[in-house]
């Protein structure tokens, strides 16, 4: 059986979720106030799977989430532990896949909305400046939420966050 080894994909998928890692123990580093085993090893399943050769890229990427507790789709039990990795997993997601700009809170609402009642509690303590009412929430055209107040339009309140210096 013949199979197509592209070494520089291969590579920038393995530097891609290892930026990635560095990202999630930071963020793991500032809610939890420590990293943890768990931390250590997350997402190093998927490095060690773009090395081996004879499997495609994407189906190394769909074998990881289907296997890893900390992905909600998983079929796993959804601890506690997993919840607090998913969300860690999300809140770091922007800082280094502009693929994924949505926080923990708008992840949450947007992708798993059918897990709210678990995760939110997760959020609410260690995200708590992410929680938007819901009678200021509006929906903005990339679809995401934003919170609007009586002072007037985002961009307003962006500029008088601004000009406090």
């Amino acid at each position: 059986m013949m199979f197509e080894f592209n070494f520089k994909e291969r590579l920038d998928w393995i530097l891609y979720t290892l930026k990635h890692k560095v990202a999630f123990l930071k963020v793991e580093k500032q809610l939890r106030g420590r990293n943890t085993f768990r931390g250590l090893l997350h997402d190093l399943d998927k490095v060690f799977l773009y090395m081996i050769p004879w499997i495609n890229l994407e189906d190394a990427h769909k074998h990881h989430v289907k296997k890893s507790s900390h992905h909600l789709s998983a079929d796993k039990p959804k601890t506690l532990e997993n919840i607090e990795e998913a969300v860690i997993d999300w809140e770091c997601a922007p800082l280094t896949k502009p693929d994924k700009p949505l926080n923990a809170y708008e992840t949450l609402y947007k992708y798993y909305p059918e897990y709210i009642k678990d995760v939110l509690p997760v959020i609410q303590k260690w995200l708590p400046h992410q929680i938007i009412r819901e009678e200021d929430k509006i929906k903005s055209i990339s679809g995401t939420y934003r919170d609007v107040t009586e002072r007037g339009s985002v961009k307003e309140i962006e500029d008088v966050h601004v000009s406090k210096g």
